[in-house]
């Protein structure tokens, strides 16, 4: 009985339909080949039902009506979509590390006794892992006759220590940094 009751509601939903689509059509070519379409319909309606009353172990599906995406193509969309987003978070960091070095090397300039500094940080997910700095120190100041005061050995080595403890003390107050994740070279010594 119920295969009866969902036959005869099916016919009655699609009859309806096809009235109003008859009514919206202009009489012309089109006509027919709409009534073959939804007699097409009716006839679904009819046997589907009705196989499935003969045929209990069978599933009979309209794919059209109930349509599966292959799991192969779900399979390449989604990793399609992990690569793109892998490829937006590298480009995030690659600019995130951009960023940090230049706004480490804008805070080194301020220590006295450095005139440049080239940084490269290595950053994780947790954070910053290392920081290493190249930097170059102001050069001897002149004398009003334009000749140079040259340090020795050790007055360098002097100051290239003091220019190294403030690097240190300001990198790690400032980005929570312990001792072993700095590293510094000067340029042309070392």
């Amino acid at each position: 009985m119920s295969v009866l009751a969902e036959m005869v509601r099916n016919v009655l939903v699609i009859i309806i339909i096809a009235s109003f689509l008859e009514l919206l059509l202009p009489a012309g070519a089109i006509r027919p080949f709409v009534r073959f379409a939804i007699g097409l319909f009716v006839l679904i309606a009819v046997l589907t039902p009705l196989l499935g009353y003969f045929f209990d172990e069978s599933n009979f599906q309209i794919e059209w009506w109930d349509y599966q995406m292959e799991t192969d193509g779900a399979d390449k969309i989604a990793r399609q979509g992990q690569e793109i987003n892998q490829n937006i978070l590298n480009q995030n960091q690659y600019l995130l590390k951009e960023k940090l070095e230049g706004q480490i090397n804008a805070v080194v300039l301020l220590v006295p006794g450095v005139e440049a500094v080239q940084t490269e940080a290595l950053i994780s997910q947790e954070g910053i892992e290392k920081l290493s700095f190249s930097i170059g120190q102001e050069q001897a100041e002149m004398n009003e006759d334009g000749v140079g005061v040259w340090l020795n050995e050790s007055e360098d080595d002097e100051i290239q220590g003091q220019i190294e403890k403030k690097v240190r003390a300001v990198v790690s107050n400032m980005y929570g940094l312990g001792e072993e994740q700095i590293e510094i070279s000067f340029e042309g010594g070392k």
